[in-house]
């Protein structure tokens, strides 16, 4: 009895192991057009550092803007999102890399890189370098695990839908084409699966019901640079897409009333 019990300790401590998540389990980094304590995009050319440095500790990394492989197009949970916070200090700039999966989960974090220069360029720079020797210490090497993971559940960005999978039409909700193009966006949100295609005023924002596409209404370009009115009854509100090409959007919650953020997730 006691060795079984051993036994079933032991199983469960390695599955604990396998089930944690490293960033070697990831094929690629993509790294967004600027960061959140910047106005500009690649301010002080700090997003373009960014890539240089994943790729020079061995990472494959991409920019968001840049053209993709097409495995990692298929199927974004290959990817980790690299982000870049800003420490609090008097006199001394703190940057601390961040690195997340598909949905969210922060898979690794380093420590503060720090400058005492005065000049910003050089400060942001020199803290960043100082934060990527902790990503030098990973030794990155990819393992082909998050293939593993995601392989029965990636759904190709080309994957066309067969007619007679279609919906018939009712006045809430219209039949519309199940099949993607090379302007066909798609997104998770609570677990449920949208996408957006391009129309000449914005977009369509469609839900993913099964095999089936149901158009839940439209996003309407503003004038104001990214910003988009979104018509959609619960979803209804404002919206802009952000660096990695998540699309946030912020309306009034139905039941409570109150003002809410969602993030609809790019896969």
């Amino acid at each position: 009895m006691q060795r079984f019990l051993y036994f079933v300790i032991f199983i469960m401590l390695s599955a604990n192991m396998y089930s944690q998540k490293s960033v070697n389990d990831y094929k690629y980094v993509l790294v967004p057009e600027g960061y959140s304590f910047f106005n500009d995009k690649d301010a002080y050319q700090l997003n373009s550092l960014t890539k240089f440095l994943f790729n020079k500790y061995g990472f494959n990394a991409f920019k968001v803007g840049d053209a993709l492989p097409e495995d990692l197009k298929n199927n974004g949970c290959k990817k980790l999102l690299a982000d870049i916070k800003k420490g609090k200090g008097l006199f001394v700039t703190k940057l601390i890399i961040e690195l997340t999966d598909c949905n969210g989960v922060v898979v690794y974090s380093s420590t503060e890189g720090t400058s005492r220069e005065k000049e910003y360029r050089k400060a942001y720079q020199e803290a960043l370098r100082g934060a990527f020797k902790d990503v030098e210490k990973l030794g990155y090497k990819y393992n082909g695990a998050q293939e593993l993971r995601t392989a029965a559940t990636a759904v190709p960005l080309e994957k066309k839908d067969k007619p007679s999978d279609r919906v018939e039409a009712t006045k809430e909700e219209k039949p519309v084409s199940a099949t993607p193009s090379e302007n066909t966006l798609r997104y998770t949100l609570n677990d449920k699966s949208f996408v957006l295609e391009k129309r000449e005023y914005g977009y369509e924002l469609l839900q993913k019901q099964g095999d089936k596409l149901i158009s839940l209404g439209k996003i309407h370009k503003m004038t104001r640079d990214n910003s988009y009115l979104v018509s959609a009854k619960d979803l209804s509100g404002g919206g802009h897409f952000d660096g990695y090409g998540n699309f946030i959007l912020e309306r009034v919650n139905p039941v409570t009333n109150k003002l809410i953020t969602d993030t609809l997730a790019r896969q």
